[in-house]
């Protein structure tokens, strides 16, 4: 991946965690989330492989359409942070 790209990625994930967190304990539908992804050009395709990105090990969870955080959500949250700002440097 070029930087641009994983500046890109990091800062949608980043957003995505930071709406999830915000929905609280309802969590934040993936309809929603997707909707917002594709006002800004994502596809389905864009929007699953990113959610599966955060979900598969564990940084969110999926449970009836809605993403609610977990415990590792804020170790991710730090580390996406670390690398936006050493790419952004």
């Amino acid at each position: 991946m070029k930087q641009a790209q994983i500046l890109a990625v990091s800062h949608i994930s980043m957003g995505v965690i930071k709406a999830v967190e915000a929905a609280g304990d309802l969590g934040a539908p993936g309809g929603v989330l997707y909707a917002a992804m594709q006002s800004h050009g994502a596809k389905l395709k864009q929007f699953q492989s990113i959610m599966d990105m955060l979900t598969s090990p564990g940084y969110l969870m999926l449970e009836v359409d809605c993403y609610h955080t977990t415990p590792c959500t804020a170790q991710m949250k730090a580390r996406l942070a670390l690398v936006i700002a050493t790419v952004e440097r």
